[in-house]
This record gives structure tokens, sequence and C-alpha cells, in this order.
């Protein structure tokens, strides 16, 4: 029984991981979606879908094909541009190079993928502007290129530098070339923005987090290209950072290309051709709430096929033309998710569906269903209120025409985001998975009890015990006064702990008390316990670790330009103990000392001497009863339970 339930079980967990995996493109993606101002916005969308791209070259009907939902307000498409269209819109594209030693068996390979790019950007685009980078330790431009033949030689001579640098920053220079490109062509001037990266994914640095980076770029409306060479002698963590380029380039709008598992040269010279379905949408926003900063939307098009994008948020306010009510042609609140037959509530667009015939309730496309009016249905109905908007699925009904239950399809209504023998199967094994519980859990309870034992002898009864004699009260005792509240120091969980300020920049206290298990220190603000303002230390640079039994450790956090004890350089992730006295270095620009009071037994050495305390905060007296004891600026969190 328990074989059955569990192969019920995997074989159901297969199907449902699998069923999603034809619908995980929808179609359209969200490549930048500025703030809102006074219930406007245009931003900008791509066409992935390849019916809806053919079908949409045709200005024909291409403003009634899309449509937006809001989650918090209401929205109609006031008008849709084909970027291509335009001879004014200007493109913007950086060609990212990884130059580290580590890239030097692809170098060759990435720069005939780059060749093949130009001759096919030569062939199709126009009023585009390309700049060629190299990247690694540091970073270099060194071309800005507007025709082919000024891209194929600047080409050359960047590969004939070849690979020189040690290192590889490689998210803080994509976050470099992303606002490069920002600045060469600004969001608010139309046209496109995008870098492509040829990397091998060495990353010395964690600081930089890819959510971050993948948001900006978004909120500059530039789509990040990732190509990503990956051989057998791949370094340790590769895994992990693979994972993290296609985060950063999905979560951008760009395309992550990973070389030996897709034909690389179709995929990079398909981002030409791209350019070509991109489109810029004006919008209206109505029914926007007071004191609402921000939303969320997401773009249907219809046509034979229906695509949506993902959810993306912006920044919208409730002012100028966003305050007014909606029409009735828009219907506010949240959207569901897109199924190809759910109402879409938050959309606008035409009010007639490609392929349906208005007020006559007979839709032509699959999985329509007619309406009452004036009804508007939960998710997974049809709206058919006259004038309305309906959604992918639904069409405009006549008067007098019944519908289902409210929420419930049409009679012809069918899904299309899975086909109906896979919606039947998963149905009928989640069914027999349930029966399979029903049947095991009644059997585990029909078990019989054990047998009690053989002649039991029979209970015997306790004899109540005699109640205790009653003593008599004491006498009252007069009570001491209570004695006064002596101070405690909250630190003295860890012992006395200094890290004593020998070299580093202006602003910095002579020492800082270290009473914490756990002690950060690094350049990023907020986040770390010691925040030093110096561009040569990491976001998250070391970490100290402090214990009751007063043994200090130190830990490098991958930082760029390394930590130092008594002069010796940590390995990247390296964790060493630190005796009082010696010094910690965190790059060539901030120097510190450990000193102990309580636990070494002399000074530490003449060159480093022990700063006294800051005027700020004077060391305090020791407490007493008459005068409370001052707390001196100090780090604290409770010890940890564990010591080494």
């Amino acid at each position: 029984m328990h074989r059955t339930v569990f192969m019920t079980a995997g074989l159901l967990a297969a199907l449902l991981a699998s069923a999603p995996a034809a619908a995980a493109d929808n179609g359209v993606t969200v490549l930048a979606a500025p703030p809102a101002s006074n219930g406007q916005m245009r931003f900008q969308v791509e066409v992935t879908d390849p019916t809806l791209q053919q079908e949409l070259r045709s200005k024909r009907d291409r403003q009634e094909r899309f449509r937006v939902a809001v989650e918090q307000a209401g929205a109609q498409v006031k008008s849709v541009d084909r970027m291509a269209d335009s001879p004014k819109e200007r493109r913007y594209t950086v060609l990212a190079f990884d130059q580290s030693k580590s890239f030097s068996t692809y170098w060759p390979q990435a720069f005939e993928l780059a060749r093949a790019w130009s001759d096919e950007l030569g062939a199709r685009s126009r009023n585009h502007t390309v700049a060629v980078m190299t990247f690694g330790k540091n970073k270099s431009t060194h071309c800005e290129e507007t025709t082919a033949a000024g891209l194929q030689n600047c080409l050359a001579q960047v590969e004939a530098r070849g690979t020189d640098q040690l290192v590889t920053r490689l998210k803080f220079y994509i976050q470099e070339a992303v606002r490069e490109a920002a600045r060469k062509q600004p969001l608010s001037r139309g046209g496109s923005r995008e870098v492509i990266v040829f990397t091998d994914a060495g990353e010395e640095s964690a600081a930089l987090k890819v959510k971050d980076l993948a948001r900006e770029a978004r909120e500059r409306g530039v789509r990040i290209h990732v190509v990503v060479f990956s051989g057998q002698g791949a370094s340790k963590g590769i895994a992990q950072r693979l994972d993290e380029m296609s985060q950063l380039a999905e979560g951008s709008g760009g395309r992550y290309i990973q070389v030996g598992d897709v034909d690389a040269r179709q995929a990079v010279t398909g981002l030409v051709g791209a350019l070509e379905n991109i489109y810029w949408l004006d919008v209206a926003f109505c029914g926007v709430k007071p004191g609402q900063t921000s939303d969320r939307l997401s773009v249907e098009v219809r046509g034979q096929t229906t695509a949506w994008s993902d959810f993306v948020a912006f920044r919208q306010r409730a002012e100028g033309s966003a305050t007014a009510a909606c029409p009735s042609s828009v219907v506010m609140g949240s959207s569901a998710a897109q199924s190809g037959t759910a109402t879409r509530p938050g959309t606008s667009g035409s009010t007639t569906q490609p392929g349906s015939t208005p007020g006559t309730g007979s839709p032509t496309q699959p999985g329509a269903a007619t309406g009452s009016p004036g009804t508007a249905t939960q998710p997974g109905g049809a709206v058919g209120t006259p004038g309305g908007s309906t959604q992918p699925g639904g069409a405009t009904g006549s008067p007098g025409t019944a519908s289902g239950p409210a929420g419930a399809p049409g009679a012809n209504a069918a899904p299309s985001g899975l086909p109906w023998w896979l919606l039947a199967l998963l149905i009928g094994l989640g069914l027999l998975l349930l029966i399979a519980l029903i049947v095991l859990l009644t059997r585990r309870r029909s078990e019989p009890a054990a047998a009690p034992a053989a002649n039991p002898s029979p209970p015997v009864a306790a004899q109540p015990a005699p109640p205790p004699a009653a003593e008599p009260p004491p006498a009252q005792a007069e009570l001491p006064p209570a004695a006064p509240a002596v101070w405690k120091d909250p630190f003295a969980t860890l012992p006395e702990t200094r890290l004593v300020v020998s070299k580093g920049p202006p602003g910095l206290e002579p020492y800082y008390r270290v009473h914490k298990s756990t002690f950060t220190i690094g350049a990023r603000q907020g986040e770390m316990d010691l925040v030093v303002n110096l561009p040569q230390l990491s976001g998250h640079h070391a970490t100290v670790q402090l214990f009751k039994a007063g043994n200090v450790f130190i830990k490098d956090e991958h930082s760029t330009n390394g930590t130092f004890v008594d002069g010796r350089r940590l390995n990247p992730g390296e964790r060493v103990q630190v005796r009082p006295g010696q010094t910690i270095r965190l790059s060539q620009h901030l120097e510190l000392t450990l000193v102990q009071p309580g636990l070494q037994a002399a000074e530490p050495s003449a060159g480093v001497p022990i700063a006294a305390a800051p005027p700020s905060a004077p060391a305090a007296a020791e407490p007493s009863a008459e005068a409370p004891r001052a707390k001196a600026r100090t780090i604290y969190a409770p010890a940890r339970g564990d010591d080494e």
C-alpha cells in the first residue's frame, strides 16, 4: 500500500512539474516601466510570441490588441507604437568582454560571436551606436561605433589585446555598463538600451546582489544579455554563479545564452532581430487611491494566440487625471492569473475581441463565453457588460443571454493553458492519491490494541495518606530594608575587546568596543556593524567573531582588496584566530589593532598605542552607589552559547 501511495505521488509530482513548462514563456516581456506622471505613463514591452510578432507588423487593430491589467487601479491604452517603425528611435548597445585570465580559453570564440552579431546588425539595423568594453579588475571602453565597418575594426583591435587581468569584478562592471548605456541613451529619449556580456561567470566579490542589479537595470530601461562560456574545468561555486547570471538576464528582460547548451551563434544574432518586436505603450490610469505610491501592471496581447507578461512594479501617485473615476469600460481590482479563459479585472482595450462579433454572443475564439449585461464575474468567468472590455477567452454578450454561475466558464469554454486530457489525468491521479491516503489512515486506526497480559493481578487500592499536621504560623519577621539597585554592565557577557584604529580615513573613532559575537566590517551603509566609507573596502569586507572565553577570529568575506593579519593576506573566505596585540589590515587603507585589556598581560607594541576614548564618549568612571555608571558607545548583541 505504501508503495502505491509513493508511486502515485511521484507520478503526479512529475506531471505537475512538467505541465507548466510549455507555458513558461508567456510571450510578452515588460522592458521598462518608468514612474507614472499625472496619471500618464509610456512604457516599453517586447513581444516574443512568434505568431503575434507577425500579426502585429500591420498597424491595423494594433491598439485594440493590447490590454493593461493594473492591480490597484484601472488603465486605458491610448496608443501603441512599434519602435522599428520610427526613424528617430536610436539604439545603444555595450559589448562587454571579460578580460580576466580565466576567460583566455574562450576569448577568440567570444569575438567570433560578436563579429557575427555585428554582421547581422549591419544588415538590419539603423541609428545604432555600439560601445566595446573590457573588464576585470579594471574596465576600459575602447570605442563607440555607428557603422559595421568601424565596429569590426574596433573588435579586431580589442581582441588583439588578449586577457591580462587577474580577477573579475563581474557584477560591479555589469552595473557600470548598465549606467553607461543609460547615460548615453536615456529612457526619456525613447529608443533601446542593452548590454551584452561575454564571460565565464568568474567572480571574486559577492558584495553586489543580483536582484538589486536587475531592478536598477529595469528602472533605467536597460536589458542585460549574458553569454556564458563554461568548460569542464569550472571553478568551485560555478553552478551558483551561472544561476545568478540567468536571474540577472531574465530579471532585466534580457536573454541568458549558455554556450554549449544552445546554438550560441543563432541566439546571439537573434538579439538584433528582437529589436524589431519592441513596442511603446501610452497608458492613462484612473481610480488611483489617495496616498498610493506604487502599483503593478501586466500586459496582454491578443490575436490568434494570447500572450501576457509577468507583473512588474512601477511608481504611481494619486495626482492629475489618475484620481478620476474609471469609465464603465474599465474594471478596477486585482488581476487574476493569465489562464486564457479568465476575465481580467483592471484591464482595458477594445470593446470587441478580435474574431468575435459585438452584441451577438457568438464568439469565434476557443474558450469564449457569453455573459449577461452589467454582470462582473470572478476570475474564471466572462464579462458581458455592453461596451465593456473582454479578456482572453471571453467575448461580449447580448442582453438576455444566460450564463453559468458567477466565476464559471460558459458552455463552450475550454481551458487553453493545459490540454483537457492532461487536466483529466491530473484530476484522476489526485483522486487516486486521496483515496489511497484515506485507506491507509483507516487501516492504521482499525488496528487492534495490544493484548493485555495473562492473569493480571488485581489492582491494589492506594491507601490515602494522612493529612499533614498543621504547623503554627511563624512569627512575622521584620523584612530588612531594600538594598539600592546596583548597576549591572549589560556587556559583561563577553570580555572587554577593542579594535584600536591605527590607520584609517578621517572621522573614525579612536577605538571601537566590540561586545558582539559576530561583528561585520565593510562599506555597505545600513548593514555593517562598522561602516567605513572607503572605496577600497568591499561592501562586506570581513567578519570578526568573539567568544566568551576571549578568543577572537576574523574571516575574509571574499573581499576585493584583501584582509591581512600581521601582514599575511588571508585567502578568500579564510578564517584565522587573532591574538591581542596583532594588527588587522583591510585593504591598504584601514588598520586595526586587537586589544583585550583584561586578557593581555602587556600593552601592544609601541608603534601601535592604545588611543584614548573619543571626546564625544569619554571613558566612564567605575560605578558606585552614589552615581550611576555612564554607558559607553558599544555595539552589543547577546553572547553565543558555544565557544572556541
